[in-house]
């Protein structure tokens, strides 16, 4: 933006400085004088092509750019005692003051030698006049405190605009944060999920299995009941292994609205638990990103896995509610329900799979509500904001 702007200032000098001279060239009687304004005018060009458009070395705030500076007054005087129009370039040195990432305490004495250079100049050419003094005195402050305030709304814009590149850098870092840390939580979820259930089931068979052939010439009855033990344990591991794989698949949702996924997510589950489960939709479906998507899928696959761990429930209802600003998940059980207030893991709420739900939904811009009361049920009620497909992903 900087280096835009920059570029019009420098078309208006080089345009201010074509004029002028074509002015004065044309006003000045004299050879020499000509001569002379033509040659201070090549310099002056070939200064501003140097020390601003190639290396910007006018435009520093450092003191070195002062040397720089007074090369052009030199240049720019002269100019100035042979023809009063070169003060058409008294815009360009505001600009040339107020251009340096300076604090307004040093733009103000830039500003002020400006001033002072062109009010100097008119009384040496035009004598010494007291009104004329003021008046050229107050119209070259105008202008110039005109083009630092300018220069500072400038300045400000493009601070603001870095911050918010710097803001939009963060979120996207502290998006892909939130999801790095959500599959983090789900392999340790998935790391004692498999060490409660199917590693146990597994060291359970081996136990078995081994104190069945220890019995085996003994008592073959007693063997046989060891094998039956072993059998039952290894049909309800089979059966966990299920459940973990079908908690996990995505295909429903490649297959398939949000609304169909959880209808069969439902019948499944009530098949599996032999609860009575059904699902619904209300309001016209709209495009969810396909991250929002599996996010709601996978709070409704962790509710219905509480409710079969914990609720002991005879009736479980799942609604998905599209509306203006929102899309809305309910999942509610008729169970025996859970008090929020009590510390996690010392009753019936503990290991709900809370923090799961609730990184899956914020990494979307989404929040979560529990609703519980012991003997009353429980209802989980998720709200991801609306909005275009693929929104979810970029934030």
């Amino acid at each position: 933006m900087f280096k835009r702007w920059q570029t019009y200032w420098s078309a208006l000098f080089f345009v201010l400085l074509a004029v002028s001279a074509g002015i004065a060239v044309a006003g000045l009687g004299s050879d020499v004088r000509r001569g002379a304004t033509l040659a201070l005018v090549a310099g002056l060009a070939l200064w501003y092509g140097h020390e601003v458009v190639r290396t910007g070395r006018a435009l520093s705030s450092r003191a070195a750019a002062l040397p720089s500076l007074a090369v052009a007054a030199a240049l720019w005087v002269p100019l100035l005692v042979l023809h009063p129009i070169f003060q058409l370039l008294i815009f360009s040195a505001y600009q040339l003051a107020c251009s340096a990432p300076a604090p307004s305490r040093r733009a103000v004495p830039r500003i002020a030698a400006v001033s002072t250079l062109v009010v100097a100049t008119v009384s040496a050419r035009y004598g010494f006049q007291p009104l004329n003094l003021v008046f050229y005195g107050a119209v070259t402050l105008a202008l110039g405190l005109f083009v630092a305030m300018t220069q500072a709304i400038h300045e400000q814009s493009e601070q603001r605009r870095q911050l918010l590149e710097q803001l939009e850098s963060a979120r996207g870092e502290l998006a892909a944060s939130e999801r790095r840390a959500g599959m983090l939580a789900e392999r340790q979820r998935l790391a004692r999920e498999i060490h409660d259930t199917l590693a146990q089931g597994f060291a359970s068979i081996v136990t078995l299995s081994e104190a069945a052939r220890a019995q085996a010439r003994l008592s073959p009855q007693a063997a046989m009941g060891r094998l039956e033990e072993a059998g039952q344990v290894a049909r309800a591991s089979l059966g966990e292994a299920r459940r973990a794989i079908w908690a996990l698949r995505p295909e429903p949702l490649e297959h398939g609205s949000l609304g169909r996924a959880l209808d069969e997510l439902a019948t499944e589950f009530g098949a599996q638990t032999g609860i009575d489960t059904h699902s619904a939709v209300t309001g016209e479906e709209a495009g969810l990103a396909p991250g929002a998507q599996e996010a709601l899928l996978r709070v409704a696959q962790e509710a219905l896995a509480n409710v079969r761990k914990h609720a002991r429930a005879h009736r479980v209802r799942l609604t998905l509610s599209y509306l203006d600003e929102a899309t809305l998940l309910d999942v509610r059980d008729d169970g025996v329900g859970f008090d929020p207030a009590a510390p996690a893991g010392n009753g019936p709420g503990g290991g709900f799979g809370l923090a799961g739900m609730l990184e899956r939904l914020a990494a979307h811009g989404g929040t979560l509500t529990v609703e519980a009361a012991p003997g009353q049920g429980t209802t989980v009620a998720a709200a991801l904001p609306r909005g275009p497909a693929g929104a979810g992903e970029d934030r």
